[in-house]
């Protein structure tokens, strides 16, 4: 198992957010984590970052416990996030923002890691020199994306990559999911077109109020009528 979270709790202050949350990851799978605004999906993200600190429960990545250790000691083990916003460096240029994300591998010669991100979104090695606050949303989203590559994870947490993309651009970042588990990328992922994401997928998780209130494989999901209703717009 490449990642196992057992019983995780967090709260902001004292307002506990993650209820005990257990979930599971083998190598190699897409596994989505559906559920309403305000469900704790972006907490259990962080959580798994190393951002947002655990009052409760475990987290093993590889075999190693990762429960008390710092976000930068997580990114050197292989864990990548590509946040909620994107939050990359809009006065910074494109291929500044990518070497940032190899921050942990400094001195390394990253040549050969940009070439892979400038293979799979080509706009950003056109803009590679222009200042990232100049990119497109979709853009902006890619280069997110991107430099969370640059990281060589094992293991990629992407928070609604879709988020105020025109439906053509959730079609390229939703096929650039499915092309990083190809080159040997674990994917988490948070997504607000819950449809769109379980069909990609191999398995999701449904998160209600802090808690996982249903597991299953994404076309046990996509069928389940509750999940239809609720979710999915049906």
């Amino acid at each position: 198992m490449l990642l196992e979270i057992k019983g995780l709790k967090t709260a902001y202050g004292p307002v506990e957010v993650l209820h005990g949350i257990d979930l599971s990851i083998s190598e190699g799978e897409i596994v989505t984590i559906v559920g309403a605004n305000g469900a704790g999906k972006s907490s259990l993200m962080r959580c798994i970052s190393g951002v947002q600190p655990v009052t409760a429960g475990t987290i093993r990545f590889a075999g190693a416990d990762l429960t008390a250790r710092p976000d930068h000691a997580r990114a050197a083990l292989g864990i990548a996030h590509s946040p909620e916003g994107r939050q990359i460096f809009l006065d910074h240029t494109v291929e500044e923002n990518l070497d940032l994300g190899a921050y942990h591998r400094r001195g390394a010669d990253l040549g050969e890691d940009r070439d892979a991100v400038y293979a799979l979104f080509p706009i950003l090695k056109d803009k590679r020199h222009l200042q990232a606050g100049g990119l497109s949303g979709g853009q902006q989203q890619m280069l997110a994306i991107g430099r969370a590559m640059m990281g060589r994870p094992r293991l990629i947490l992407l928070d609604e990559p879709s988020m105020g993309l025109a439906p053509v651009l959730v079609d390229q970042i939703l096929s650039t999911i499915t092309t990083l588990r190809e080159r040997g990328v674990t994917v988490l992922l948070v997504e607000q077109n819950a449809y769109a994401a379980l069909t990609i997928v191999d398995r999701g998780y449904v998160m209600e109020t802090g808690r996982i209130a249903m597991s299953g494989s994404a076309a046990d999901l996509i069928a389940d009528p509750a999940i239809r209703e609720a979710y999915l717009g049906a």
